[in-house]
Parts: C-alpha cells; sequence; structure tokens
C-alpha cells in the first residue's frame, strides 16, 4: 500500500507536558503502515507560515496542525485552496474548532484517530486578507482575547479571569452592511463571526453554525444595561445567546462592519488590529480536513 506523507507542525515551547512529549507520541501511535511521518518542530511564531509552505512545496499530502485553533488558523490559511488537507492534534486552551467536530481532546487518541479520519471541505471566511475557519470578533470578543494572548494562566479558569477584568468595557458604536446594504446600525458591545459553533470549552456563539453550507453567521450583541447581563450570561451557557433580547442575527455570504475608528479585532482567537471598514466575506469550500467519519 502507498503510503502517505504527514508532517506534524507543533510548537515545543508551549510548556506543556502534552507537548514536550508530543514527538515520541507520535512515533509510537501513529499508523506507520499508512503514513510516512515527519516531525516539525518550530522555533518562532512566523515558522508555522514557514513550515506550511515548505510542507506544500515538498508535497505532502497531509499537514497535522499540533496546538490550539491560533496555530490551527495559521497553519489552514496557507492550505486554502490546495490539495493537501488538515489535520488536528488539539493541545490548546479552548480547542473550539476540534471540540466542533467532536475530534477527541486527548492527545493519544488523537494521534490514532488520524488513521480513521475521512477529508471533508469546509468553508473559510476572509477578514479583509485575513484567514478565519472558526470564530472571530469585533468589540468585547476581540478586547477579550488581545488580553488573553497575553495572559499566562491558560484554560477556562485564566479565560474566566480575563472576562471578569474587562466587564466595564463600553459598547461602541458599528454600522453592519450586507451585500453593500445597510442592515443594522448601532451601538453593540460585541460582534461576534461564526463559521462554526464555539469558542472553545464548549461555550458557543451560534450553535447553528456550518462551516460547509458556504454561509457564515454574524451574532451582533446589543448595549445592554447591568440588570441584563445575567440574562445574556445564562443565555450563552445555554447555547442560546442567539435567541436573547439583546441580540441580533444575520446570516449570509459577504458583509462589512464600519466603525469610527480602526481596532482590534481576532480570527480564531488570535487578535489583530484592523481599519476602519471591515470586509468579511467566504470562500465556500476551500480548505480540505481530516474529520471524523
Amino acid at each position: 500500500m502507498l503510503k502517505r506523507r504527514l508532517v506534524v507542525i507543533y510548537n515545543p515551547f508551549s510548556g506543556k507536558n502534552k507537548v514536550r512529549d508530543l514527538p515520541a507520541l507520535i512515533q509510537q501511535h501513529i499508523d506507520h503502515n499508512q503514513f510516512e511521518v515527519q516531525i516539525w518542530p518550530t522555533e518562532k511564531p512566523e515558522d508555522l507560515h514557514y513550515l506550511t509552505e515548505r510542507a506544500i512545496k515538498e508535497a505532502f499530502d497531509i499537514v497535522v496542525a499540533a496546538g490550539g485553533d491560533g496555530t490551527i488558523n495559521q497553519i489552514a490559511s496557507r492550505l486554502v485552496n490546495t490539495y493537501v488537507v488538515l489535520g488536528i492534534i488539539p493541545l490548546g486552551s479552548g480547542n473550539g474548532f476540534a471540540r466542533h467536530f467532536k475530534l477527541p481532546l486527548n492527545t493519544v487518541k488523537a494521534i490514532q484517530n488520524i488513521s480513521f479520519q475521512k477529508e471533508k471541505l469546509i468553508d473559510t471566511v476572509w477578514f479583509d486578507r485575513h484567514c478565519m475557519i472558526n470564530i472571530g470578533g469585533f468589540g468585547f470578543d476581540a478586547q477579550i482575547s488581545a488580553a488573553f494572548a497575553g495572559n499566562k494562566k491558560r484554560g477556562l479558569q485564566g479565560y474566566v479571569k480575563t472576562i471578569l477584568k474587562h466587564l466595564n468595557y463600553k459598547a461602541q458604536t458599528y454600522a453592519l452592511y450586507k451585500d453593500k446594504q445597510l442592515i443594522w446600525e448601532g451601538e453593540a458591545f460585541m460582534i461576534g463571526i461564526a463559521n462554526a459553533t464555539q469558542w472553545g470549552n464548549n461555550v458557543y456563539l451560534y450553535p447553528g453554525a456550518k462551516p460547509d453550507d458556504g454561509l457564515f453567521n454574524v451574532v451582533v450583541v446589543k448595549a445592554f444595561s447591568g440588570v441584563d447581563f445575567i440574562k445574556i450570561v445564562g443565555n450563552l451557557l445555554q447555547r442560546r445567546l442567539h435567541m436573547n433580547e439583546h441580540t441580533e442575527l444575520f446570516t449570509g455570504t459577504d458583509f462589512e462592519i464600519v466603525r469610527k475608528t480602526s481596532g482590534p479585532v481576532h480570527v480564531d482567537g488570535e487578535p489583530l488590529w484592523l481599519g476602519q471598514k471591515v470586509e468579511i466575506r467566504i470562500e465556500p469550500l476551500s480548505l480540505k480536513i481530516l474529520q471524523n467519519e
């Protein structure tokens, strides 16, 4: 049987035991009868892009991103509209994208599972020239992602602490255009963009999101009072944020968000600084991934 060429790209400096042990676990648990395996560690952040480009040039069949949503995003963005398939070993704090596809979070099971997964085409969403595969956002969502990126305390506990520190965030003014037509304008606490369903740790932005339907979802959380906060948190934990009276839900393929000034945005948890106007568009079925059959 002809073996498929597979490379795992990972950051060896993340400080987690499961990352330090990763090369040995891969060699022990990957199916060497199916795959010709290489393991490439990064030395600096930009290596994710460089190593992915190298894998494409060297004609690997599968590039496995071992890390969280940010690592997956940076590797996936280089695989869009190529023949190379994206695999995932979830090693992040929230693992929202992996959880959407119900991939094993246990490292050994995730490695073993690669042998049984099938290829699937999914959509990618673009904030100007920046790729998103899972969740992105403006406002409070982006503020939290920027703060969390520099937080030494990771995981759900660290994320909750970061949120609590920024609850004094003030709503900003936005205008939302769909297919060049103004569809909503006002003050929003947060505008979330959903290609898949959740941020991570089973906290959902929009449970109806489907990353292979040629559409993405815009969840606008309008300005609210302190009295409304508890109900909004309750709806969020019930996976019903989109049904709150202070929330507007829009679905489509081409949006533009206009705000008063440039500012923070995030794509898959990775903070960016973008301009006053941000175009958001979909590229249908542009990325091949491995998912459970």
